[in-house]
């Protein structure tokens, strides 16, 4: 049975109790709300709760995204961002929280509804499927600071002097050392080493000759007679 538990976050008296009013009368349990986000990671923490629903623009010195943002870190619930604002930097900075859902306001009442169940849905969805230990988040130390990736997301490392460019099909992170050291870190049994300066997921290979290797997101990858083609060959076709 799903959890269908849901906490809001909006600083504004008249939504809240419009969102309370119209997810009671969809069939969902209403468990609690605050108008700044410091209260309500005080609260989360003591709460069993599928959905947070987050205005970005909160009382107080924190935003909604810093709230999603803990939450992320440390709770396993969905979270549904409710703003009306939608600058490409807003975008960007709500992406990164990799949230389940996002309203603009003034909303509509089904619009609402469906966002949520979705969240919902897609939350329990996630918690009944099998964990793979590649697929669990890793936190990786890059330039621009400490962040979390999922080790079956990586498309292709490149070598670039002093650090290492990881690529996924959404992000680049730079982490700092060699090749050989960083997939040691990473310790992720499919990739594999094709070039002094590449290596690969061999998951995410589209094609390939004895010559060059092309990934997923259509970018040609050189291959070093240095490194065994016919081993990386095997490792493809078993993964189909």
């Amino acid at each position: 049975m799903e959890n269908k538990s849901i906490y809001i976050v909006e600083d504004m008296g008249v939504t809240r109790a419009a969102l309370i009013s119209v997810l009671k009368r969809g069939g969902f349990n209403f468990v609690g709300c605050s108008a700044k986000a410091e209260k309500a990671w005080l609260e989360l923490e003591e709460l069993d709760v599928a959905v947070v629903i987050i205005d970005i623009n909160l009382e107080g010195t924190k935003d909604g995204i810093w709230l999603a943002k803990k939450i992320r870190n440390s709770l396993n619930c969905a979270i549904v961002f409710l703003t009306s604002y939608g600058s490409n930097t807003i975008l960007e900075r709500i992406h990164s929280t990799e949230p389940d859902g996002y309203i603009m306001k003034p909303f509509n009442n089904p619009t609402l509804l469906y966002a949520v169940k979705m969240a919902c849905h897609n939350h329990h969805k996630k918690n009944q499927e099998p964990i793979i230990e590649n697929e669990l988040p890793q936190i990786i130390k890059s330039r621009n600071g400490s962040v979390k990736i999922n080790k079956a997301n990586i498309i292709y490392l490149q070598s670039d002097r002093n650090y290492v460019n990881l690529f996924t099909s959404s992000a680049t992170h730079s982490i700092r050392g060699r090749l050989d050291e960083v997939i040691s870190l990473l310790d992720y049994e499919n990739l594999y080493r094709i070039h002094r300066r590449y290596a690969v997921n061999f998951e995410k290979v589209q094609s390939y000759n004895k010559n060059r290797i092309v990934v997923t997101t259509n970018k040609e990858l050189p291959f070093s007679k240095t490194f065994d083609f016919e081993a990386l060959v095997e490792k493809i076709q078993t993964a189909i």
